[in-house]
């Protein structure tokens, strides 16, 4: 497997230190489990939250990811559709929100461990017996 640059490990939720374990225990589309986190890497065994109630503040990336998809699809429902009403705007943005939920849940505690985790990338740096493959 390639390295993967810190917007893909983001991006496909992997662990910051190894870039190999996952953050996730289960699919996206899992709508039950789609976001229960890992509570350690399964490769490198990094416990993912530093802190007590450390993941509440990706409720910011969620919610800056959230005006992101209505405000593109605002603008893409006034581009293929013309004008229309209020309600249409309404509802095709609520509706692309509600179907992307599980994705933005889990990209904005990615974001929120990359950027604010305090974890470097280091490729080789295991505890020692506890590398996997």
């Amino acid at each position: 497997m390639s390295e993967l640059s810190q917007i893909n490990t983001i991006i496909q939720c992997r662990c910051p230190r190894c870039r190999k374990g996952k953050l996730f225990t289960d699919s996206p589309f899992s709508l039950r489990f789609g976001r229960r986190l890992n509570i350690h890497c399964p490769v490198c065994n990094l416990h993912f939250e530093r802190e007590p109630a450390f993941f509440e503040g990706a409720l910011y990336f969620n919610y800056a990811l959230n005006v992101a998809i209505m405000v593109s699809s605002g603008v893409a429902t006034y581009v293929l559709l013309g004008d229309p009403g209020p309600y249409v705007y309404f509802g095709i943005s609520a509706s692309m929100v509600v179907l992307l939920v599980t994705f933005t849940s889990r990209l904005s505690k990615s974001m929120m461990l990359h950027f604010f985790g305090g974890v470097d990338y280091q490729p080789d740096s295991y505890p020692e017996g506890e590398k996997k493959n």
